[in-house]
């Protein structure tokens, strides 16, 4: 009977240690988390080469204003379509911390990109909103050669 009882505390404490993780695992959510959010930036300059060569990675920079402490960069936002590349700057804004906010922090980020065909390439760097709240974009034609 003394044996009985031993299982059946393990039995128990075992029971109790699933009941325990499946409340742990319900319990976290990462889509309740508002410690943080994705902010798109405006790009504010940019250098580009004159010409891609097929086939051969060239770095292109990026420049853009951090707005306070709190925003860090992320990567790049990019949407494709066909020859035509459409550029933002993806960040993540902290809600833990005491945001200091800044003037005038230009931060410089870089990607490679490397042309996959002899067609120009139509790049899009977002500018930001116009007065309407319409997304505004310098646009550059860049000759791809063999």
């Amino acid at each position: 009977m003394h044996l009985r009882n031993v299982e059946n505390k393990d039995e128990m404490k075992n029971i109790l240690g699933i009941i325990m993780l499946l409340f742990f695992f319900n319990s976290c959510s990462v889509e309740e988390d508002p410690s943080y959010h994705y902010e798109i930036l405006p790009v504010t300059n940019y250098e580009m080469p004159e010409s891609f060569v097929l086939n051969e990675p060239q770095p292109i920079k990026v420049y853009y204003q951090r707005p306070s402490s709190c925003h860090a960069f992320q990567g790049f936002y990019f949407e494709v379509e066909g020859n035509q590349r459409t550029i933002a700057v993806q960040t993540i804004v902290s809600h833990s911390q005491q945001c200091t906010p800044y003037d005038n922090n230009v931060q410089e980020a870089s990607f490679t990109f490397t042309p996959k065909s002899l067609q120009t390439y139509l790049f899009k760097f977002f500018k930001g909103y116009d007065e309407e709240g319409n997304a505004t974009y310098d646009i550059i034609e860049i000759p791809v050669s063999n």
